[in-house]
């Protein structure tokens, strides 16, 4: 592969960092005017409605719900991301958008270990970077507010979903495309919390129309968009690569959140989010070892 090419598709995979990274800021945003679960099922509705259009133009299927093993699996896991999205957005409640952004960085450790459930083998370089990581969570746990170590918890906790997901998906990603995959998930996540906000929160039309931007930006160019470029970037870019760059998806949330929030973080806490992102890295050493061109590094598509 040329140096032209990796050089373009590393350049698309930061795009798709930075826009994930960005949508931290505007989850947080949105939840000055809606509930965490509004938010989730506006972000979901936008997410399937944008993810049509490029589904048609890139495969131009014949077909799209069908009662076959295959989009069962997939509405299956969109039971898991919607199970994540939640947690996430309700923690972020009352954390930072820096935070929960290297909090949910943490499933690039999460996702071998997890794996071993599955008879996967675990190599050192995921035992070194879980312990940075878990070093990491121990600095960003030195804060006196109840309610930011709670947000912290949930958000953690997602990052546990999130590695399944990416589990899951690697098992049934095969046995059909990855647009109907994003689709059938992006549904269902739709019409679980649509039945769950008349249960918890109440409808806000009026606050759903003043978050309209956030859920736009989480909708379209985070899901749609983001999930487009991550295919585009990874048809050529070594495994190695796209590991590195799309971890930087957290660091992108912590600048965006001081940038436009006015978040700081406290130096252990720039401490902690050090090490969370170096333990992230770290366990990914054995792609560096071995990079092979255009081995995806898989991503929870559409819950940034």
């Amino acid at each position: 592969m040329s140096f032209k090419s990796d050089l373009r598709a590393d350049l698309i995979l930061l795009l798709t960092a930075f826009i994930w990274g960005l949508a931290f800021v505007y989850q947080r945003s949105g939840m000055d005017h809606i509930g965490p679960i509004t938010f989730t099922f506006g972000r979901f509705l936008i997410g399937a409605l944008a993810i049509l259009p490029l589904w048609y133009v890139m495969e131009k299927p014949r077909q799209i719900f069908a009662f076959n093993k295959i989009n069962r699996n997939a509405a299956l896991l969109g039971l898991v991301l919607t199970s994540g999205m939640l947690l996430q957005q309700w923690g972020m409640v009352y954390t930072t958008a820096g935070r929960a952004g290297f909090l949910t960085g943490v499933y690039l450790i999460f996702v071998p270990l997890l794996g071993l459930l599955f008879r996967n083998k675990t190599e050192w370089p995921t035992w070194l970077g879980m312990s940075l990581a878990f070093v990491g969570l121990y600095f960003m746990g030195q804060i006196d507010s109840g309610e930011i170590f709670i947000g912290d918890i949930l958000v953690l906790a997602s990052s546990v979903l999130f590695a399944l997901h990416i589990i899951f998906t690697g098992i049934i990603a095969n046995d059909t495309s990855p647009f109907r995959l994003i689709f059938i998930q992006f549904c269902v996540a739709t019409v679980i919390t649509g039945l769950l906000v008349p249960i918890f929160e109440a409808w806000n039309w009026q606050g759903i129309w003043d978050a309209m931007v956030a859920l736009l930006y989480v909708g379209v160019l985070s899901s749609a968009v983001g999930f487009g470029l991550q295919v585009v970037g990874q048809r050529t870019a070594p495994a190695s690569h796209t590991a590195i760059i799309l971890a930087f998806e957290s660091v992108f949330a912590a600048l965006c959140g001081w940038w436009l929030l006015d978040e700081y973080l406290t130096q252990p806490e720039l401490i902690g989010c050090a090490l969370i992102l170096a333990g992230g890295l770290v366990s990914q050493l054995k792609l560096l070892m071995k990079p092979s061109a255009g081995q995806p590094i898989q991503h929870p598509h559409g819950t940034n």
